[in-house]
């Protein structure tokens, strides 16, 4: 199984890398369409700024799981061994409940909002907001198989 989630990640860093590409040139076409040409692009600015929501989000998801998110342990640092795996196991269960909230509802927004279109590259605004649960499912993914990883070295939360 962590086989397939190694996969799934390296699928999403490689997409990760496409729209990143596709960011900096949209940008780029813009700056150089706006001011040396003297006629901005309409589609250029929304492109981008979609591009960054997913890339945001996506983001969020593959940094789980190579364990980049930040962390305050100074409160946890204060408890012994023990009380320090319990608050792990709280903090990964509600964090746990958060992705599945962000999946449930993403979902429902996503598909409310199938019929309405994006302003100059007319597209449905749903499948922008679609990354709400796509990346809540690979946010749980990679918490779940980060805490299991966890487990099996030991417990020791990293």
């Amino acid at each position: 199984m962590q086989r397939i989630i190694a996969y799934i990640n390296i699928g999403m860093k490689h997409f990760l890398n496409i729209l990143l590409a596709v960011l900096v040139t949209s940008v780029f076409l813009q700056v150089i369409f706006r001011f040396v040409l003297n006629s901005p692009l309409a589609w250029t600015e929304e492109l981008a700024r979609y591009c960054l929501v997913w890339l945001t989000f996506l983001g969020a998801a593959y940094a789980m799981a190579l364990k980049q998110h930040i962390g305050v342990e100074f409160f946890t640092n204060l408890f012994p061994e023990v009380g320090k795996k319990i608050l792990y196991v709280c903090a990964t269960l509600v964090s746990l409940m958060f992705f599945i909230i962000i999946i449930y509802q993403g979902f429902n927004l996503a598909t409310s909002a199938m019929s309405q279109m994006s302003p100059a590259l007319q597209i449905p605004m749903g499948l922008i907001y679609m990354v709400l649960p796509i990346s809540g499912l690979f946010l749980a993914i990679n918490l779940i198989s980060v805490f299991i990883s966890d487990l099996k070295e030991g417990g020791q939360p990293t």
